[in-house]
């Protein structure tokens, strides 16, 4: 009896391992998302969670040589940075909003505040380490 179960086991494992069918896409002609997925630091995101879950933030910094004007950074290969915004409102990624600030010297987020759903605020610290400032952009 052992044995049979066993196998009927067996049986729904193979059926179930086998009937995966999963593809590699090659995405290499999207050139911004390309860009952008080359350019992304994961170490710098940023998540918050606001409204009680009500609406989901996601920030991304990224390289972004193509908002860096040319001879910026005169002899250097140093590059401006920007910052990807995901918001999606109860995690659903079909009426979610994105952004992208630009072109911004040495930022850092300070925070992401909730004002009344569903705007809110995000505060940056930028600028030359000698002469650093702070902005707070709105987001609806």
């Amino acid at each position: 009896m052992k044995k049979i179960i066993i196998l009927i086991g067996l049986f729904f494992l193979i059926i179930n391992c086998s009937s995966q069918n999963f593809r590699v896409e090659n995405l290499s002609n999207n050139l911004d998302l390309n860009y952008i997925i080359a350019n992304i630091s994961i170490e710098n995101s940023f998540e918050r969670n606001l409204f009680n879950d009500g609406l989901f933030v996601k920030i991304f910094k990224m390289s972004d040589f193509r908002a860096t004007p040319e001879g910026y950074f005169e002899g250097t290969d140093e590059v401006l940075s920007s910052y990807l915004v995901s918001v999606s409102p109860d995690g659903n990624y079909v009426s979610s909003k994105l952004y992208k600030i630009k072109g911004i010297l040495n930022p850092k987020i300070i925070d992401v505040i909730g004002l009344a759903y569903p705007t809110f605020q995000i505060k940056i610290e930028y600028g030359a380490y000698n002469n650093r400032k702070i902005e707070l952009l709105e987001f609806d």
